[in-house]
């Protein structure tokens, strides 16, 4: 047995495929295989297994295409063929794509687009991109889909290549028009929306206990439905929307201890976050997919620097009292980090990068961009100020559509974390 035997038995098994005769064309990928492990020739050992498992996948024998692209994948690392490597995670993100199960699909796939690039191969990056922007097509996930197909288009806009990609950002946004909403999804999130008011309302101006109550049933019915409901997308809006009671089911036992206000904002962040990792890991959202990127650094420093005029604003509606018993540098700096970790980047992530995400997908741009904003006012209601809320509002279709346009949570996670740095820490001090 020798190389060029092998490779004999490689090109009739590759003619035999496309003759349509598949049984012998593994056959003969077989033999093929056979000599190169006798040889030793790891390289053209994972070649024949990624061509197989191909093979297989096509003939829908997913157990062997899975087995053979696990091979396939060990030898590729053994030689440290990257390329090689990325072509088999893809096979491995296709396998999960068909089979349905897209979030494994989409985590396949990410790796293999990073493997692309560790060696310089941005084409074949943004053409696995697109089949991520597909999967989330699957699952009528619209602003998902068009968000990776836009960077497909982009990268290849730089080769001439992206008429295929704009062409399918067309069909796409088509698409989108056709799919509207139902009547009962709609009365669904009004409904929830309105719950979650009466629940905050009561909790404020009645009992706390009665609004624990509230909140408790508001959380089981979204469990409930979520776990019901035939929508992928719709359902992902549900569950994220659990944080939301469970949020205010936290906070409202934290006055019952003996905790400085100040340090109430991270005891609620740490749930907040574990409940926020816990939706990206079950939806497969990957981090740019919830804005956990720089952007634009220019953009992101204005949007940013707003937070200073916003909390001023906010200060002389609601005038709280400073959170530090002191005015210095270490206690401003300590006590700003807490508020930009535990309020803006805790806040933004669920509400901007998860819930109007969700919700964009469900409702459309503007529509969850509303209803967002809407579900982050009814929050704040807690500080007994109508004037407040409108004031809210505004700043969170101000955060919404920064995030919308820029797809990166950088910019309103540093605002956030200002404007409540200075409405509870510098503002009060200064007018002191």
């Amino acid at each position: 047995m020798d190389e060029q035997e092998a490779l004999k038995f490689s090109a009739e098994a590759s003619q035999l495929y496309r003759d349509g005769n598949i049984e012998k064309s593994l056959l003969y990928y077989k033999k093929a295989l056979e000599i190169f492990r006798a040889l030793k020739n790891v390289g053209a050992e994972a070649g024949t297994l990624l061509y197989m498992a191909d093979i297989y996948l096509e003939s829908k024998d997913f157990k062997s295409a899975e087995e053979h692209y696990q091979l396939a994948l060990k030898s590729y690392k053994k030689v440290k063929d990257k390329i090689g490597e990325g072509y088999a995670l893809t096979g491995f993100g296709v396998l999960n794509e068909k089979k349905g199960n897209y979030e494994e699909s989409r985590s396949q796939y990410r790796k293999a687009i990073k493997k692309f690039k560790k060696v310089g191969d941005p084409e074949r990056a943004a053409t696995v991109t697109s089949l991520i922007a597909g999967t989330f097509e699957a699952q009528e996930a619209w602003e998902d889909a068009l968000m990776e197909y836009k960077e497909s288009s982009r990268t290849f806009k730089k080769t001439g290549n992206q008429k295929l990609y704009n062409r399918k950002i067309r069909d796409l946004k088509a698409s989108r028009k056709k799919h509207m909403p139902s009547k009962r999804s709609i009365i669904t999130v009004i409904g929830y929306l309105l719950a979650l008011i009466l629940a905050e309302t009561v909790t404020t101006y009645y009992g706390v206990k009665v609004g624990l109550a509230m909140h408790a049933c508001i959380l089981f019915a979204l469990l409930l439905q979520s776990s019901m409901e035939a929508s992928p997308n719709f359902a992902n809006l549900l569950r994220s929307m659990m944080v939301l009671p469970l949020i205010r089911i936290i906070g409202l036992s934290i006055p019952m201890m003996q905790i400085k206000p100040l340090y109430w904002y991270p005891i609620i962040a740490i749930p907040l976050f574990a409940a926020s990792y816990t939706i990206m890991k079950a939806q497969g959202l990957s981090r740019k997919n919830v804005g956990l990127v720089l952007g634009s650094i220019p953009i992101q420093i204005v949007i940013a620097s707003s937070g200073v005029f916003l909390g001023t604003i906010e200060y002389f509606i609601l005038k709280p009292k400073p959170l530090i018993p002191v005015f210095n540098p270490e206690m401003v700096l300590f006590a700003g980090i807490i508020l930009l970790v535990a309020t803006g980047f805790a806040e933004e992530l669920l509400f901007r990068g998860i819930i109007q995400k969700n919700a964009e997908n469900v409702f459309g741009k503007l529509s969850g961009l509303l209803y967002t904003a809407l579900i982050f006012t009814t929050m704040h209601i807690g500080w007994k100020s109508f004037p407040d809320l409108i004031f809210v509002f505004c700043v969170a279709i101000f955060y919404g559509y920064a995030f919308q346009k820029t797809r990166s949570l950088s910019g309103v996670t540093l605002s956030h974390g200002l404007s409540n740095t200075f409405l509870f820490i510098v503002v009060p001090f200064m007018l002191m």
